[in-house]
């Protein structure tokens, strides 16, 4: 039913509800999207209105959702509504529980007429609004079927709360672009808006690690041997590009879980003294050490290398996991909660589980690290622009680059437990180590 008027959002006041946002189009990146319309159900009778927000068709349009203040909220694409600027604190994110219920991220088939409108009208960018009210209510409805879950989610505060909002923070802020370069190098896409380049991070994945791409580039591997990285710049006019990247991320995050301390010694240095049996191990042991200890992580602790400390604890905690796995049926994050469910998968052995535990592991442990580096800058011009597994890339004013370096990196991250590298640059690809 398409609202015309006031009266008729009262019947959903303290109700258990549904709310589909209808953006103008798909294709666009969230920053320049518009909501132009709701959808709301109830979740018991599975009754619906559609609210118009300047859409062609309505009769009555509103922005105003404080008639849910009292209701229960279940929210599809919670994103697009804090674009918009809504405060979405109280709903429950539909797709963020999908996806802690099934470990996949809920995808749905663009509707025929949606894609009959865009063949027709490719370059047109407002193609919902096309599309009737009455069309949009019945994708919501269909929606609502296919990935509505019920119950809360383990993880679920930590994901909505924390996780969405670490990424979305970094994406409203954009990355700036050489016009040029980024012109000839990517041609025409809908990641660039005002001199700027939006991504779009896919917290929905198997392994629990975000990827990262929107209008065709993938900003999780922009190739670093061309001039794909040149395009990228700082804002400022008197500016530049910091990376924090973190040493032997993997390795550090496992012994912090297993309580090994590798102090300040480089790790493949000190596990190279244990596979070469030498205090003072070469170069070239030194990366054979790094290439092997990636094997062991992801491989599985063979035993040859069960004498070595770390990998014997790693091998324990690998071990007491997957039994965990198999005596309740999942394993929980210390830090969220979330449950890697066995159910989930077909395929799952103890290797496979270990590494999914550590990558969600250490996306937790980043989204802490984020979420303190946004209050410490919330007023200041240096923004976290991209964010990639083991580094964070800064877009600095070069008179707060001392406090980026002091006063922030050192607060937010246990640079004991977790050193890094520093690096500086005019555009992403110049970037070279600070000393």
């Amino acid at each position: 039913m398409i609202v015309d008027s006031i009266q008729q959002l009262q019947h959903f006041n303290s109700k258990a509800v549904f709310l589909y946002p209808i953006l103008r189009d798909l294709r666009v990146h969230n920053k320049v999207n518009t909501v132009i319309g709701f959808v709301v159900i109830d979740l018991e009778t599975r009754n619906a209105i559609t609210i118009s927000n300047n859409h062609p068709e309505g009769i009555w349009h509103t922005n105003n959702l404080e008639f849910l203040n009292n209701s229960i909220v279940y929210c599809y694409n919670t994103i697009a509504l804090k674009y918009a600027g809504y405060d979405t604190s109280k709903y429950i994110d539909v797709m963020m529980q999908y996806y802690l219920y099934t470990n996949t991220g809920y995808t749905t088939t663009t509707p025929n007429i949606i894609q009959h409108y865009t063949r027709v009208y490719p370059n047109c960018y407002r193609i919902n609004e096309l599309v009737s009210l009455c069309k949009h209510e019945q994708i919501a409805q269909e929606i609502l079927q296919e990935c509505w879950v019920k119950e809360l989610q383990p993880g679920l505060s930590f994901y909505q709360d924390e996780l969405l909002t670490a990424f979305h923070k970094i994406e409203t802020n954009g990355i700036a672009v050489n016009g040029e370069l980024f012109a000839n190098r990517f041609g025409s896409t809908l990641s660039l808006v005002d001199k700027k380049s939006y991504t779009q991070y896919n917290y929905y994945t198997a392994t629990g690690r975000p990827s990262n791409r929107f209008g065709g580039i993938n900003f999780a591997a922009l190739n670093k041997e061309d001039d794909t990285r040149s395009c990228f710049v700082s804002s400022h006019e008197q500016g530049c590009l910091v990376e924090i990247d973190f040493n032997s991320y993997h390795p550090r995050l496992i012994a912090q879980l297993i309580g090994y301390d590798f102090g300040t010694d480089n790790v493949y240095e000190h596990l190279a003294s244990y596979y070469h049996n030498t205090p003072n191990p070469t170069p070239q042991q030194i990366e054979s050490a790094k290439e092997g200890t990636f094997r062991q992580l992801y491989g599985g602790i063979q035993q040859q290398y069960l004498h070595i400390p770390f990998f014997s604890r790693t091998n324990e905690i690998a071990r007491y996991l997957w039994k965990t796995a198999e005596d309740l049926g999942y394993v929980e994050s210390p830090i969220s909660g979330r449950r890697l469910m066995l159910s989930n998968h077909s395929d799952m052995n103890m290797n496979t589980l270990f590494n999914y535990f550590i990558q969600m592991y250490e996306t937790e442990m980043n989204v802490i690290i984020l979420n303190k580096i946004h209050e410490l800058l919330q007023s200041h011009k240096t923004k976290p622009v991209l964010y990639t597994y083991d580094s964070i890339l800064f877009d600095v004013e070069l008179s707060e680059l001392d406090y980026l370096l002091r006063g922030v990196v050192t607060k937010a991250i246990d640079l004991e437990k977790f050193p890094i590298k520093i690096k500086r640059g005019d555009n992403y690809k110049s970037l070279a180590l600070l000393q």
